[in-house]
């Protein structure tokens, strides 16, 4: 005759479950959206300084420079930017050219908006013209 055990823990797996994955959950979406809002600050940057390297170039446009910027942050999944060149028309005499990249970081997360206020990063760049 065999004797059947009873385990006093009955059912305590399913309570820790039941407790710690929301926990674990909550923290893997917020390292996932803290990674984002990280690649976003550094892609603004990048693409300011690829909008500034397409301006300084003999020929160079404000569409052309707000194509390069948008090429990049496109390529990040930003959609939500706004590119402003100084000056706004470039003269074959324009000694510098600046490029502000403006990205609102809330409307380019993932998930919904729950602990970011709406800040919006800023990417800027000035570099001196190539002078034929």
């Amino acid at each position: 005759m065999t004797k059947k055990r009873h385990n006093k823990r009955h059912g305590a797996i399913t309570v820790e479950v039941a407790l710690c994955l929301p926990v674990l959950i909550l923290l893997l979406f917020g390292c996932y959206e803290l990674a984002r809002t990280n690649m976003i600050l550094h892609g603004t940057q990048s693409a300011a300084y690829e909008g500034a390297r397409t301006g300084i170039i003999p020929g160079a446009t404000p569409d052309k420079i707000e194509n390069s910027v948008g090429f990049v942050l496109r390529t990040l999944g930003v959609n939500d930017f706004v590119v402003e060149t100084i000056p706004a028309v470039i003269q074959p005499d324009t000694e510098f050219v600046e490029v502000n990249v403006r990205v609102s970081v809330a409307n380019n997360l993932s998930l919904p908006r729950l602990f970011v206020e709406d800040p919006t990063f800023l990417g800027t760049c000035r570099l001196k013209r190539e002078i034929p």
